[in-house]
């Protein structure tokens, strides 16, 4: 009996591995700009909302991914164009209503602006692949890495690198 009850603690642990490895994790899928996917881990997301363009107060002698500051709750945010700190095709300064993921790492806040928001997805965190060295240099500071999926490439974001990029901090 002894025995059983060992490789039956085995196949236990084994199966226990077997999950953490193939780990589902929960993040906000969105366009970056028209050709490229992003994903940012849940954990980081505060709301998701659509706001007028008109309600982006522009703020002067900021770097011009800084579109202005919003207010959303009695806060304010730095509203952000997330493809244009990425080193990516800015926003259609055309646009009248902006999409918009409220950010929050630690004490610190952002309103990024994208084109299009998804939805919410669940990866398996075995299907990330954490190789970016392949991948455009204004990129890869901001990545933990990609997933290929049926010729789509999804990115998964570093919201605490994004916070503390120096081009915001200039």
């Amino acid at each position: 009996m002894q025995t059983l009850s060992k490789s039956g603690n085995h196949l236990q642990n084994a199966k226990m591995d077997v999950t953490e490895e193939t780990s589902l994790d929960t993040c906000l899928k969105f366009a970056i700009d028209p050709q490229t996917i992003g994903l940012l881990e849940s954990e980081f997301t505060q709301e998701v909302l659509t706001i007028r363009a008109s309600h982006v107060m522009p703020v002067p002698n900021k770097p011009s991914c800084i579109l202005g500051i919003l207010s959303r709750r009695r806060r304010v945010y730095w509203a952000i164009d997330l493809a244009m700190l990425l080193g990516l095709q800015p926003l259609d300064q055309n646009i009248g209503l902006y999409q918009v993921i409220l950010t929050s790492v630690q004490q610190s806040s952002l309103a990024l602006i994208v084109p299009k928001i998804f939805g919410v997805v669940e990866i398996q965190s075995d299907r990330l692949d954490k190789n970016i060295s392949s991948l455009p240099a204004t990129l890869r500071p901001y990545l933990k890495g990609f997933i290929n999926e049926n010729a789509e490439f999804s990115y998964l974001l570093k919201a605490e690198n994004i916070m503390q990029s120096a081009i915001l901090h200039s």
